[in-house]
């Protein structure tokens, strides 16, 4: 979040550059999918692998699909505001439709239409660099539901899969094979829609942060040696910089990238410390914060980024400093997203996956002759008394 408001923010918005202090390194996203990776491999074994990736769809989809449309309204209706621009014709016109001008990029607050809307809500702004993305953030989704799916058919579906060699051989893969194809078979500066799409509708760019947390897994069981693991979480941060950094903005070792390089490869010892080391008592104090903070985490995630630069921009327009503006943006991202989490994603989830109660099988006419069984009756009324207890 610090790193969305006070290094992205300013990217996209250059008014709103007048925090105290900037986090530019980049790495909070990657360290999400590793303790993603890790978990897929810890929760797929315990039961059914479509019932697993159900789950998984009913919790992830439907806080995404509403933060989606929110952040449509918010985003279309602050950007005419912000660059003084209105809307011509009815209701759908100003739901859907261009500006009254045309001009969606008037300043660098964007204003979506429709076809935006539609292709967020589909999950498909990765396969073509026309699309825009709504929020920064939501290039995660596509990419978990990807990998969910994948290795929920890898499970079922392939049982000689589970030996510690393949899974080995899997998480290598997952951080070289795509190195391969983007810089040598495809290039780095590749240009082509389709070599996007390749790349990144196919989330080919963080493939090797869920090959650190199957290789974390395994060490956590002791299923590679420490000397494997180092080899693979050298190989990912190695990957994870020319990711990040294809086009050479920046030699290895440059400062420019070091706080995101040194960031990630810091989280990977701390999640390596979290999966397998003692016990940390000394969170003890804090952990029912830590807990609910985590139970709202991916709301927070979804509604903190593009919501919190209208939100700045508003703040700025009524005269509040960096300073200030900082922890309201804080405390209003926590706060929506633990209004989503209360009102969309938990309902949501629960409904979705509860069991359906199987119908009660419909009464024969040598049934209606019999006395009632105890407490079940077919329409509803009273359980009748028998013998003195009903």
């Amino acid at each position: 979040m610090l790193g969305h408001i006070t290094h992205q923010g300013p990217l996209a918005h250059p008014e709103l550059d007048d925090y105290p202090f900037k986090v530019t390194g980049q790495f909070g996203a990657a360290a999400l999918m590793v303790v993603s990776g890790f978990f897929v491999c810890q929760t797929i074994r315990r039961g059914d692998a479509g019932r697993w990736l159900r789950g998984k769809i009913a919790r992830l989809l439907p806080s995404y699909l509403i933060a989606v449309v929110i952040t449509y309204l918010v985003m279309r209706f602050a950007g005419a505001a912000f660059s003084h621009q209105g809307f011509d014709g009815g209701w759908f016109d100003m739901l859907f439709g261009p500006t009254s001008d045309g001009i969606a990029w008037k300043t660098s607050w964007y204003v979506p239409v429709g076809h935006d809307l539609l292709v967020n809500l589909g999950m498909i702004q990765g396969w073509n660099p026309s699309f825009i993305w709504l929020d920064g953030s939501y290039w995660t989704l596509p990419v978990q539901i990807m990998v969910f799916v994948a290795a929920a058919v890898l499970w079922s579906a392939t049982p000689w899969f589970r030996g510690d060699h393949t899974i080995k051989a899997l998480a290598w893969g997952l951080t070289v094979v795509p190195l391969v194809l983007r810089f040598l078979v495809i290039g780095a500066d590749n240009q082509a829609s389709w070599a996007f799409g390749v790349v990144f509708g196919l989330g080919m760019h963080r493939m090797h942060a869920f090959a650190a947390g199957i290789g974390i897994w395994l060490w956590s069981r002791d299923r590679m040696s420490g000397r494997q693991l180092t080899a693979l979480l050298a190989a990912v941060v190695i990957a994870q910089d020319m990711h990040l950094y294809p086009a050479g903005v920046a030699l290895p070792g440059d400062p420019a990238r070091m706080p995101s390089d040194i960031g990630f490869a810091v989280m990977l010892v701390a999640i390596c410390a979290a999966a397998k080391g003692p016990d940390w008592t000394f969170l003890r104090p804090v952990a029912p914060l830590l807990t609910w903070l985590a139970g709202i985490s991916y709301c927070v995630y979804l509604l903190h980024q593009e919501l919190g630069y209208v939100l700045a921009k508003v703040l700025l327009e009524w005269g509040f400093p960096g300073w200030a503006r900082l922890p309201l943006v804080l405390v209003a991202g926590v706060l929506a997203g633990w209004l989503m989490t209360k009102y969309v994603e938990r309902p949501a989830h629960r409904r979705l996956t509860q069991p359906r109660r199987p119908a009660p099988a419909p009464r024969t006419a040598l049934d209606d002759l019999l006395p009632s069984r105890r407490g079940d009756t077919s329409d509803g009324t009273p359980p009748i008394s028998v013998g003195g207890s009903s």
